[in-house]
């Protein structure tokens, strides 16, 4: 079975869509659902609690104001020997979970990624964003940290996100498990990850996540 973990930080207009996608998956596959608030200030937990009579989720308020020690948190919590994380904007297609899922153990992959849709705010499609099978191994490009399914054995091997990053944690981790002798990745050519645009996460500085970018680089081969 798979644990999901689900990020939010002041997602209140955008969590429902959100859990309602999770939910809407498989649930026969699906042990747990790990909700982890970061220091949100809006509404998002007066939100969250109208879901908590569901038994596989379970409700964490904590406030690290931090993105990877919170996914760090979330899989810490978990008691499922896969992973997948959901951002709290973003949303599953139905057949997400089982598509991956399956693909993964048939295959005994370690972490299995697939292709993206990628949606405006209102959740209108803009565009399908490819990501092939050819980022296996490579050292600068990777494909979205959310939209995978990994085994816990190589986030705890790699020693999980790098807290002190406050950007391209995602391509650390990347970075991390290519460098694992005999790990097996894999794709999926399907696109069952949603991935919304919007101010939000536009606004991050493109200056200091390309800086981050190489820096993280460095701190992996050199």
């Amino acid at each position: 079975m798979i644990s999901v973990v689900l990020i939010t930080h002041n997602y209140g207009k955008y969590i429902q869509n959100s859990l309602n996608s999770i939910l809407n998956n498989n649930q026969s596959i699906i042990g747990e659902i790990i909700i982890v608030n970061d220091s949100s200030e809006d509404n998002t937990e007066e939100l969250i609690k109208k879901y908590l009579a569901n038994p596989k989720i379970k409700y964490f308020f904590v406030k690290f104001k931090s993105l990877s020690k919170s996914y760090n948190f979330g899989v810490n919590k978990s008691l499922y020997p896969l992973i997948t994380k959901v951002d709290a904007d973003d949303l599953l297609d139905q057949n997400f979970i089982e598509d991956y899922y399956n693909e993964l153990n048939l295959k005994n992959y370690d972490l299995i990624f697939g292709n993206l849709k990628i949606l405006d705010e209102k959740m209108n499609l803009l565009r399908l964003k490819n990501q092939p099978k050819e980022l296996i191994g490579s050292k600068f490009k990777y494909p979205v940290g959310s939209g995978t399914i990994y085994k816990k054995s190589i986030w705890k091997k790699v020693g999980g996100f790098d807290e002190k990053l406050k950007y391209q944690d995602d391509y650390d981790f990347w970075l991390k498990i290519n460098k694992i002798k005999d790990i097996k990745l894999g794709s999926i050519n399907e696109s069952g990850y949603k991935y919304r645009m919007h101010s939000q996460n536009m606004s991050k500085s493109i200056l200091k996540k390309n800086l981050s970018k190489i820096y993280v680089f460095l701190k992996n081969y050199i």
